[in-house]
C-alpha cells in the first residue's frame, strides 16, 4: 500500500474487509489507533518508515 498527495496534508486510515472460509469481518489499518498521516512533499522534508529501525526516519 502506498498514499501519496500533491497539495494536502491529510489524516486517514483504511478498513478492509475481508471474507474466507472460516467467516469475514473488518480490520482496521492506522497507527495504533490514530489515522496515518500523508503530506504533500514538495518544499518539505520527507519521511518514510525504516523497518530496520522500526520507526519514521527523515
Amino acid at each position: 500500500m502506498e498514499a501519496a498527495t500533491t497539495g494536502c496534508d491529510c489524516d486517514w486510515s483504511l478498513d478492509l474487509r475481508w471474507t474466507g472460509p472460516s467467516g469475514s469481518g473488518t480490520l482496521r489499518i492506522d497507527d495504533g489507533g490514530r489515522p496515518l498521516r500523508t503530506s504533500a512533499a514538495t518544499g518539505r522534508p520527507v519521511y518514510g518508515y525504516a523497518l530496520e529501525q522500526g520507526r519514521w526516519a527523515r
